[in-house]
């Protein structure tokens, strides 16, 4: 009997190793490494109307979907205490009814919030956690007359996780950033950003960008707008840094030619000055969120975010109001020769993402 449960479990042993070895060369040998900057088409044609931006208004919109896979009823295994290991069965990715309705939402949301700009990421083109659907496509259908432009920042053959159920796994993943704007861009570029996880998580990580537009805008000046998702599980944000330090020079040197510059992302931390406890009233000691710093840009930049909604939950449980922890972490960067109108988040209670779109109005000046 004991030799029986020995040789199960040497054979329950080898398996994993042998598992482990697979996905590791597996992983290695199809590492999907963007370098440098890659001229980008529009995707699928799909262009605009207006060439040049003639009002002295122009409207964006910022918001993170969560490859529909996150909405108030959803939770992302990963981020609950065990998830790198294990998870309840059938939780890696929510039903596909689910996932269908939040990207109705998405649809809903792009349709029912007219801007001139919108910027999305975790845009899922192919992915076993969204049941394969094309909210690249849903997102072009929805602004049928905006240019698109798409930068994948993930491709992955198979994310092995949780670790300990190789038949319920997060999977193969192509997604990323989806911009769309009225006015027709003349030239749009895929930026590979500085900075990676060490191997093998890097195998299994995204590989972050930005996506910028240049825009042309009446009297000759030229307006360069910059989607971004930023690292996230970079617990000292040295990674985040290195990201952020590549913006900052792209972003300086736009402004030093001449251009108006909009940064729209996820960043993954909090605006200058933000005050956490604001949104989360009950929570009296917590880990804070670690914060752009005040020094980052030279003055006379900006900042634009709305402080009364949230745009960002923990995702760790469905959502609960007033229970879950909630943050704002995607808001906008303006150069100088740019003034706010107005800005504001748009509240859905979570509905379809674990993040909330952002509106803002800027003057050019």
């Amino acid at each position: 009997m004991l030799r029986k449960l020995l040789k199960f479990l040497g054979g329950l042993a080898l398996f994993f190793l042998l598992y482990i070895v697979g996905f590791l060369i597996l992983g290695t040998l199809t590492d999907w490494q963007p370098q440098g900057t890659e001229s980008l088409r529009e995707s699928n044609g799909q262009t605009a109307a207006e060439t040049v931006i003639n009002d002295s208004i122009v409207s964006f919109m910022t918001w993170n979907v969560g490859y529909g896979g996150i909405g108030d009823k959803d939770f992302f295994f990963y981020n609950q205490a065990a998830g790198f290991w294990w998870t309840k069965p059938g939780t890696v990715r929510m039903s596909e009814e689910r996932v269908k309705s939040n990207v109705v939402g998405q649809e809903v949301t792009l349709k029912g919030n007219a801007a001139d700009i919108y910027l999305l990421q975790e845009v899922d083109t192919a992915a076993r956690r969204s049941h394969y659907i094309n909210q690249l496509a849903v997102a072009r259908d929805a602004r049928s007359d905006y240019a698109a432009h798409y930068a994948s920042n993930f491709k992955s053959k198979r994310v092995p996780l949780p670790f300990f159920q190789p038949w319920d796994h997060y999977g193969y993943v192509v997604g990323g950033l989806v911009s769309l704007s009225r006015y027709q861009p003349i030239s749009a570029e895929r930026i590979q950003l500085p900075g990676e996880y060490a191997w093998p998580t890097k195998l299994f990580q995204l590989d972050r960008c930005a996506l910028r537009q240049v825009i042309p805008v009446k009297g000759g000046k030229e307006l360069a707008v910059y989607n971004i998702h930023f690292s996230a599980y970079d617990a000292d944000g040295s990674i985040r840094a290195q990201q952020m330090g590549k913006i900052k020079e792209l972003a300086l040197d736009d402004y030093a030619a001449g251009r108006y510059v909009v940064v729209g992302a996820d960043w993954n931390q909090v605006p200058p000055g933000f005050n956490w406890f604001s949104m989360n009233p009950t929570v009296k000691t917590a880990q804070l969120p670690l914060s752009v710093d005040f020094e980052f840009m030279p003055d006379g930049w900006g900042y634009a975010y709305d402080p009364t909604v949230a745009t960002n939950r923990e995702s760790a449980a469905p959502y609960a109001l007033h229970k879950t922890r909630r943050t704002v972490i995607d808001f906008f960067l303006l150069s100088p020769n740019l003034r706010i109108k107005t800005v504001r988040g748009i509240e859905q209670a979570f509905r379809y993402s674990d993040h909330q779109p952002v509106y803002m109005e800027v003057e050019l000046l």
